[in-house]
This record gives structure tokens, C-alpha cells and sequence, in this order.
């Protein structure tokens, strides 16, 4: 079972509109060569392939020449965009309610892996995301419209806007043009691990007109339904996770997965024949989707990128790539 990141499929309809109407593209082209149907794009729920979304902003970027492509897109999405999270939101009792369920329901959005909690800070709340467990790292012009959105999104429920006290992003500060400090409308630092954005308390856990505790609730159990459709199997996505840390140690054999995992090899195989799949998919994909992302970043040698993903030596690493993918590393690099 070859593991594949996927995305709501409306944000890509977003791209397409915004492409059209902002800039006079016509997108339809874009869209035959990255083979992604449009069909979907009307469909509550479908999903498309992360790899073809990541495609997808990038045309849009390069086509459109400019910096400020993601906040756009993210300006024009409307709460239905984001499905059973967008109708979860409107429901919700503040917009503390509101952030809670948008890190309970984020795999909604994408299911990269992304880890997102709102933590308590005295005076304010911090809505925190770690992507220290995603597979595979988004574009910035597509965290720029995630930006835009969740402001958006906080627009439509909030009779007055609601920006944060403080935002704290990954990159380094010259890394854009985009003056994230006007986008935000507070102070912004850079070169920060995990990313967050600092709200007031009060402000959030005021009760928003809107809400209606029922609706909520109903939606709440049709998103959990929904979520678990999109999720690797329990067992699976904890083995996935243990590979991850465990790659540049080399000790990634199954026998010792599984009493890292407090599970005898054969107990662990058991359950994950039970959720489809088995050990040697799971280690042959994990170390297929780190090696295209380590080799496209372009920082690192090929000889790391093999002791990164658990190879004694870059032939062997060269020969497995060649098997994923068709093309050596060096051909997937000059390629990508």
C-alpha cells in the first residue's frame, strides 16, 4: 500500500478561480497537464493527490509572478471550502471551539501529518503547529493561503476582525517579499520552531452569535467518520512514525519496530495484515516519500540522503531509488 498524502480538493478549485479571475489564466490547461480532475472539484469531500496539489502551486506561482498568489487564493475561500470543518466552525461555541476543531479535523484540510494544538498561556492562547512528523513539506505559497484562510475563517464568524498578538513563522525572514507583518496586522519573528500564532483569551473564548451547540455536534460525528476514512490504519500510521525517527539510526528491521511498539514481530505483522498492509510497504514508502523530498530540497549529498533514510552505502540507496521511481537520484534531482 503505497502511502499518499492527499488535499481537499476544493482548495485546488480555489487556485483555478483565482488564477482566472485575479490574473486572466485560464486554468484548464494547467489542470489537464497535472491530470487532476475537475469533476471533483464540486463533489463535497473528494480528495487530490498532495503530490499534484504541490504541482499546482507552483504553476499558479510561476505563471502569476507573484508573491502574494497564496494570500489571494486564501482570501477568496468561503467556510464550505473546507467541508465538514468549514460547517463545524460556523457551529462552534467561540472561536476557541472554533481552533480546537480545526486541529482535531486538520487531516479535513491535508493529511500530511501535520500536528496542530491550542495551548493555554495564561492571558492567551497559542494555536501551535509541529511539522516535524510531515513526510513532506508544502509549498509557502500554499501555507501563505492557509495564512489567508484561517484569518478569513475567523472574518466570517466574529462580528468585528480578529487578528493575533503575535506570530512566530519558520522561515527566515528574507526567505519572501511578502510583508507577513501587514498580513497579519501584529509583530512577526522569524527562524521559529514550531510555528504558532498568539491570540488574546478573551477575544477567543467570547460566544459567537452563530453558534448552535447541536449542529455542532452532529457535524462533529460526520467529521470524525470522515477523518477515519482518510487515515492510514492505528497500527500502521504509529509504525510510520516510529520509521521516521528511527531511519538515520539504520535499526528500522521489524523486530525492533515492534518491541519499540511494546508488540511481539508477529503481533505487529497480524495487525497490519489486519489494516491492509505490511512492514516492508510501510519501510519502502516512508523511505521513498523522505528520499524525493530530501533529493528536490537540494540540501543535502546523495550520500546523506541515503544515510538519512537508513542505507550502509549510496549504491545500494541508488539501486532501491531506481526501483521507486524509474530514474537514478541524480536524474530525479536534475528533473525535479
Amino acid at each position: 500500500m503505497r502511502f499518499e498524502p492527499t488535499t481537499i480538493a476544493s482548495v485546488a478549485r480555489l487556485v483555478g478561480e483565482t488564477l482566472q479571475i485575479d490574473y486572466d489564466v485560464d486554468p484548464e490547461t494547467i489542470f489537464a497537464d497535472l491530470q487532476i480532475d475537475t469533476d471533483k472539484f464540486h463533489k463535497p469531500g473528494e480528495r487530490i493527490a498532495f503530490s499534484k496539489m504541490t504541482e499546482l502551486w507552483k504553476r499558479g506561482a510561476d505563471v502569476t509572478g507573484d508573491p502574494e498568489f497564496g494570500l489571494r487564493v486564501g482570501r477568496r475561500l468561503v467556510p464550505g471550502d473546507f467541508f465538514v470543518l468549514g460547517h463545524a466552525w460556523l457551529a462552534s461555541d467561540s472561536l476557541h471551539d472554533a481552533f480546537q476543531r480545526l486541529c482535531r479535523y486538520f487531516n479535513v484540510l491535508t493529511t500530511l501529518g501535520h500536528h496542530m494544538d491550542v495551548r493555554d498561556l495564561g492571558d492567551r492562547y497559542a494555536l501551535v503547529e509541529d511539522g516535524a512528523n510531515r513526510l513532506v513539506n508544502p509549498e509557502q505559497v500554499a501555507k501563505d493561503a492557509f495564512f489567508a484562510a484561517l484569518l478569513r475563517m475567523c472574518d466570517f464568524v466574529t462580528a468585528t476582525p480578529v487578528r493575533p498578538l503575535g506570530v512566530a513563522l519558520p522561515q527566515a525572514a528574507d526567505a519572501s517579499s511578502i510583508d507577513y507583518t501587514a498580513v497579519f496586522s501584529c509583530p512577526v519573528s522569524f527562524g521559529a520552531t514550531p510555528e504558532s500564532w498568539e491570540f488574546d483569551k478573551k477575544t477567543l473564548d467570547a460566544p459567537l452569535t452563530g453558534a448552535i451547540p447541536e449542529v455542532a455536534d452532529a457535524i462533529d460525528r460526520i467529521a470524525d467518520n470522515y477523518t477515519a476514512s482518510l487515515d492510514e490504519g492505528a497500527i500502521a500510521h504509529e509504525v510510520r512514525q516510529m520509521i521516521v525517527q528511527l531511519l538515520p539510526s539504520g535499526k528500522v528491521d521489524q523486530e525492533s519496530i515492534a518491541s519499540k511498539l511494546n508488540r511481539s514481530r508477529s503481533t505487529l505483522q497480524r495487525q497490519l495484515h489486519g489494516e491492509g498492509t505490511s512492514y516492508r510497504d510501510i519501510l519502502e514508502s516512508t523511505r521513498q516519500v523522505l528520499s524525493e523530498r530530501y533529493l528536490r530540497d537540494g540540501d543535502y549529498s546523495q550520500a546523506e540522503v541515503a544515510f538519512m533514510v537508513g542505507f550502509s552505502d549510496q549504491s545500494n540507496f541508488a539501486r532501491a531509488f531506481k526501483r521507486w521511481t524509474g530514474m537514478s537520484p541524480g536524474e530525479f534531482q536534475k528533473a525535479a
